[in-house]
């Protein structure tokens, strides 16, 4: 139902395809089985999101309308009237689902699906070899979920205990730096933050120590899958530093990302080696800006 008022609701449809839609909608009402369980009776209108290649069912729970993405056996490259196919639409659904902001829901199995799902759903993407048709659609999902309000995930203003955007920015930003680097570091950069572990400046005498032990047990949600979100951030940082080597204005500005949204030292140790390896990978002189990035990570632990 939500996916319908998603179709429905489309400010660029004409008049006479919202008639033929609802002429659709009241002849499948006023059936006994369900359209799903009988194709005969659905043949008319396909589901978008059936476009995307075959494989397991992917439930992307909690990504917006995108409620349940099923991968069957539609045409992905038929096209429709007006020239776009329906993988095309299939993954700028699935965009526009990944990117949406949402709120960590309570509980370890609830929190562990979130992860899965997302994961399930970028793996069942990264399947599809990206064309020059398809490079626009990212690019111009990845400006706009930018530039959104409060319906996106990487917009400028997020809730504090927003699911992060960490593990979908590393896909955006792999997919779009051969096309447009300046707006995959864009995106990456954004999606650093990690607002659930930023410490808000309680009122108060800071000096007792017993005021500020009254203060941190209350601090923090319980996101019982930090770690792993840790790591993800880690990974995305880990992947814009490989990109960015021999870049000194962009390796700068992702080393001041590291440093304000990165709070564990053990990860921040990670990146460290990782800089040290990128920066003498090759035979010849190692990368100085590398090294440097490194050493200020290096001081940062200590």
């Amino acid at each position: 139902g939500a996916l319908w008022m998603c179709i429905v609701l489309n400010p660029h449809c004409k008049l006479e395809q919202k008639a033929s839609w609802l002429k659709q909608l009241k002849k499948w009402n006023s059936v006994d089985v369900c359209p799903w369980e009988d194709g005969n009776h659905g043949n008319e209108l396909p589901n978008l999101t059936n476009a995307l290649p075959q494989g397991a069912n992917a439930n992307q729970e909690n990504v917006g309308q995108c409620k349940s993405l099923e991968y069957q056996h539609l045409p992905a490259h038929k096209f429709l009237e007006e020239g776009e196919s329906y993988l095309m639409l299939a993954v700028e659904v699935a965009l526009i689902g990944l990117g949406q902001q949402r709120i960590m829901p309570d509980g370890l199995y609830a929190q562990e699906k979130v992860c899965r799902n997302e994961e399930q759903l970028i793996s069942k993407l990264q399947e599809i070899e990206l064309d020059d048709t398809l490079v626009k659609i990212f690019r111009k999902q990845a400006v706009f979920l930018l530039e959104a309000g409060p319906y996106s995930g990487l917009g400028e203003v997020i809730h504090r205990e927003s699911v992060p955007m960490h593990t979908f920015a590393k896909y955006l930003f792999t997919s779009l730096l051969p096309h447009d680097a300046e707006l995959a570091y864009k995106t990456a950069l954004r999606a650093m933050r990690l607002l659930v572990l930023e410490s808000t400046a309680p009122s108060g005498d800071m000096s007792r120590p017993h005021h500020i032990a009254s203060v941190v047990p209350n601090r923090y949600p319980r996101w019982f899958t930090l770690s792993h979100i840790e790591s993800q951030q880690c990974e995305l940082a880990s992947t814009m530093l490989t990109a960015a080597k021999g870049d000194v204005r962009r390796l700068e500005t992702v080393l001041e990302s590291i440093q304000k949204n990165i709070h564990s030292s053990s990860h921040i140790f990670k990146l460290a080696q990782d800089a040290f390896k990128i920066a003498t990978l090759m035979d010849s002189l190692p990368d100085i800006t590398l090294l440097k990035v490194s050493l200020e990570l290096g001081l940062q632990v200590l």
